[in-house]
C-alpha cells in the first residue's frame, strides 16, 4: 500500500529527473504520471498543477540549502555541505537553476528573499577571511562562487560522485579566494 507522502515524493523525484533532463515546458503530466507510475491525472491528487509540482521543488531546493547552512559559520563546511547538494541532488539543482523562469513573478520574489539570506549566511562566513573585499565585492564572489557551483549541475562529466565533489570544492574555495 502506497501512502500519499511516498507517492507525493515519488511525483517530485519524477519531476525533478524529468525537467532536468527535458525542461518544463516539454514536459506533460503524463509524463510525470507515468515516470512514477500512476497515471497522469492521478498527479493532480497530489499537486493541483504542473507548476504547483515546480513551485514545490523549487522550495523543496531553498529548504535544504537553509537547513544545511542554518548555525554553521564555517565556510569550508558551508563549501562541502552545497558541493555535496550539487552532486547529491543533480536534478534538483538543475530544475532550480534553471526553471525559475517558469514561475509566478510572486514566487520567484519569495524565493529571491531566501536566497539571499543563504547567501548572507556565506558572506558572513567568507568575510573574516576576505577582509580586503568590501560589503559590495563580497556579496558579488559569493554570489559568484554560489552560482558556479549551482550550474556545475548543468554539465556532463564522467567524473564519479567523489570526484566531482573534490573538483568543486576545490574551485569554490579558489573562486572565494580562500
Amino acid at each position: 500500500m502506497t501512502t500519499a507522502a511516498p507517492r507525493r515524493e515519488q511525483l517530485l523525484e519524477a519531476a525533478a529527473d524529468l525537467f532536468a533532463a527535458r525542461g518544463f515546458h516539454e514536459v506533460g503530466i503524463d509524463d510525470i504520471g507515468a515516470a512514477a507510475g500512476i497515471t497522469g491525472p492521478g498527479v493532480y491528487r497530489h499537486f493541483p498543477s504542473k507548476q504547483a509540482l515546480l513551485e514545490s521543488l523549487c522550495d523543496r531546493t531553498m529548504d535544504r540549502m537553509l537547513a544545511l547552512a542554518q548555525g554553521t559559520d564555517d565556510l569550508k563546511t558551508l563549501v562541502d555541505l552545497h558541493v555535496t547538494l550539487v552532486v547529491e541532488e543533480r536534478a534538483l539543482i538543475g530544475v532550480w537553476v534553471r526553471e525559475q523562469r517558469a514561475l509566478a513573478e510572486g514566487v520567484r520574489r519569495s524565493l529571491r528573499g531566501r536566497m539571499r539570506d543563504y547567501e548572507q549566511i556565506w558572506r558572513d562566513a567568507v568575510a573574516p577571511l576576505r577582509a580586503d573585499l568590501d560589503r559590495d565585492e563580497l556579496a558579488l564572489t559569493v554570489g559568484s562562487a554560489l552560482a558556479m557551483l549551482n550550474t556545475t549541475s548543468l554539465i556532463d562529466s564522467p567524473l564519479d560522485a567523489a570526484g566531482r565533489a573534490a573538483l568543486l570544492r576545490q574551485v569554490a574555495l579558489a573562486a572565494l579566494g580562500v
